[in-house]
C-alpha cells in the first residue's frame, strides 16, 4: 500500500509538471492563422506523444523497483 501511495505522489507531480507548459500553450491558441492552427494541432499530439512515453516508463521503473 506504501508504494502505491508514493507511486502515485510522484505521478502527480509528474502530470503537474507537463500540465504547466499545456496550459501556457492554450493561453496563445485563439490566434485564428491556418499556419498557427496547424502548429498548435503539431505541438499538441507531439506533447500527448510524449506525456504518454514518460508516464509509461515511469510506470515501468517503479514496477521493476518493487520486484
Amino acid at each position: 500500500m506504501e508504494d502505491l501511495k508514493e507511486s502515485l505522489k510522484s505521478l502527480g507531480w509528474w502530470d503537474l509538471f507537463f500540465a504547466i507548459p499545456m496550459f501556457l500553450l492554450f493561453a496563445y491558441l485563439p490566434n485564428y492563422n491556418f499556419i498557427t492552427i496547424f502548429l498548435n494541432i503539431v505541438i499538441i499530439i507531439f506533447f500527448s506523444i510524449g506525456l504518454i512515453l514518460t508516464t509509461h516508463i515511469i510506470i515501468d521503473k517503479i514496477k521493476s523497483n518493487t520486484k
